[in-house]
């Protein structure tokens, strides 16, 4: 009978005491969600203050619970949820100076910007990019072999470590940092001489499409970023055609022998007999 009775008021007590902490858990996740509504981007220390709490798992799991991102720069200090993030096509978002990723970390940013790059990164280009110092992530990520670099011009680029794609990065590097037709590098900006653009011009037009799209490419890619808009405005050209050209350079999937590829341009039109 004691059995049955210390049975029963431990199931009462269990019963009593669950629906209080579920409900407190709720209310908790709900405060901070608040908070970083209002708000945007919160720091650990504000919510603590706000939840008038200081234990650490607690809130840690109230954030999981809302999907939180930490921010890549601030050294990580910053906190936001998936719903208030809207990033870019490159995959990073920013409120009042504060940079958040959806690759998460610095080094996870940095190491999928490298490997995604046409041409690779020097420190100070990503850090441009990021908007952050990047110099002891691309070395951390060199050292574990996660990353491959070479020297141009006294400086270090970064490039992926997969052989297909380092290839074709550094085929890229090579063309920008040299001598371009279009002698970008010794201008002060994109303004390119009279003389030099009727030569252009001329040239270009004796090319057929095929020479045409690969010639576009081949200035484009020694221009660099934004390379595809100032060609295509100076030879009043499609951008597209101009990222085709520069596209197949890179990979080298393009017909040799042939003008189009096997099955391009318009379809053949039967004669009726």
């Amino acid at each position: 009978m004691l059995f049955v009775n210390w049975y029963n008021y431990t199931y009462f007590c269990k019963k009593v005491l669950i629906i209080p902490i579920c409900s407190m858990q709720s209310s908790n996740k709900q405060k901070v969600k608040e908070l970083i509504l209002s708000k945007k981007i919160v720091t650990f220390k504000e919510i603590c203050e706000y939840l008038n709490s200081t234990a650490r798992m607690t809130i840690i799991r109230r954030l999981r619970d809302l999907s939180y991102i930490t921010s890549y720069s601030h050294k990580g200090k910053y906190y936001t949820i998936e719903s208030i993030a809207k990033f870019s096509e490159e995959g990073l978002w920013s409120y009042k100076s504060v940079y958040f990723s959806e690759f998460d970390t610095l080094i996870n940013t940095c190491y999928h910007f490298i490997n995604n790059s046409v041409s690779g990164y020097t420190a100070k280009d990503l850090q441009n990019k990021l908007h952050v110092d990047v110099k002891l992530s691309l070395i951390g990520l060199y050292k574990k072999d996660k990353l491959y670099r070479e020297k141009y011009s006294g400086k270090y680029v970064y490039f992926a470590r997969c052989f297909p794609r380092r290839k074709q990065q550094i085929i890229v590097r090579k063309l920008q940092n040299e001598t371009t037709v279009l002698n970008i590098g010794k201008l002060s900006s994109h303004v390119i001489r009279d003389e030099l653009k009727a030569a252009i011009i001329l040239f270009y037009s004796i090319l057929d499409e095929k020479q045409r799209r690969l010639y576009a490419g081949l200035e484009s890619l020694k221009i660099g970023h934004g390379g595809n808009k100032l060609i295509s405005k100076l030879l009043k050209t499609d951008p597209e055609t101009v990222s085709k050209g520069r596209k197949e350079l890179i990979s080298a999937d393009f017909e040799k022998d042939r003008v189009r590829k096997q099955g391009a341009g318009r379809p053949e039109i039967k004669k009726n007999s």
